[in-house]
């Protein structure tokens, strides 16, 4: 895979993922403090980002960062709501085990 193949993947990807939550890229540009013109560009291949831009993207879409470089033909629609829903039982069982002295 070439440079320029990783980085088209990841702007689709950012592109799905952000519109999978109903999120415009003004939106998006304001939640992780970057211009919109920006993340247009990276969405359509032309730019790349650095780690703490894909830590932000990640942290603003509530996702793993390992999901900007699954396949274009890999479908996770599913997985952001699993992955929340994973984040919130083992949250949960965190707080029950604390709780009753669990180790």
């Amino acid at each position: 895979m070439t440079e320029f193949e990783i980085r088209d993947l990841f702007g689709y990807n950012l592109k799905r993922l952000r519109k999978l939550r109903n999120i415009s890229q003004m939106q998006l540009a304001e939640k992780v403090d970057m211009g919109f013109t920006f993340i247009n560009a990276v969405e359509n291949g032309k730019k790349w980002v650095s780690p703490e831009s894909i830590a932000k993207f990640t942290e603003a879409l509530n996702i793993e960062a390992y999901q900007f470089f699954l396949p274009k033909d890999y479908q996770v629609e599913q997985s952001p709501n699993i992955y929340s829903f994973a984040k919130d039982l083992e949250e949960s069982f965190r707080l029950i085990k604390s709780r009753y002295g669990i180790s």
